[in-house]
Parts: C-alpha cells; structure tokens; sequence
C-alpha cells in the first residue's frame, strides 16, 4: 500500500468513526439546557423514557431524532404545528424536543 492510499483510508476511517459521535451530541443536546440547565433536562428526559418505555434506547431515540434528515429546529415546529406534543414534568414539550432530552439523559 502507498503513502496516498494509506492516508485516504485513514482519512475515510476517522470520518466514518466521527459521523455518528457529532451527530449524537447534536441529537442530544436540547436547547432547554441552556435554559433550564442539565439537571432539569435529564429529569425530564428520564420521565419521558419511563412514559414511553418504547423510546427507553439510545439507539432508538438517536434514530427518531435523525431519520427526518431536517434540522432539529424545523423538526420542533413541524412537531408543534402538527400537535406532536407530550407534557411531562409539567411542561409541554415537541415530541423532538421530549426524545431529545431523553437521549440526554442516557448520554450525559
């Protein structure tokens, strides 16, 4: 193997293995920890998954969260927009939102 080949395998590599890392930190963080902080999120993500005990994966909430193939942003207002709500720990919640909080939970 030559030093080109090497390196554009390297580089493929450490892509493939970086991908699903950045998109989990996107998928779980919620902007509610910046409003509300870690704490509060993580309650209310290990409220949701005791709710909705099919959701109580990271696996399974990371691809709900990212199959749409649409920003985080735009998938809360479509949420809200179409009544995909769930009210847990007394807040009203997108479903987007309450499945990312619940991967918090599980990550952080």
């Amino acid at each position: 193997m030559n030093r080109r080949d090497f390196l554009r395998i390297s580089a493929l590599g450490a892509a493939v293995l970086t991908v699903p890392a950045r998109e989990d930190a996107t998928a779980a963080h919620p902007d509610l920890v910046a409003v509300l902080g870690p704490d509060p999120v993580r309650a209310i993500g290990a409220q949701y998954r005791r709710l909705v005990p099919a959701e109580n994966d990271r696996l399974r909430l990371r691809a709900a969260i990212l199959a749409p193939r649409m920003s985080i942003a735009a998938m809360v207002r479509r949420d809200f927009e179409t009544g995909r709500t769930v009210l847990v720990n007394g807040w009203v919640l997108a479903a987007t939102e309450a499945r990312q909080c619940a991967l918090f939970s599980l990550l952080a």
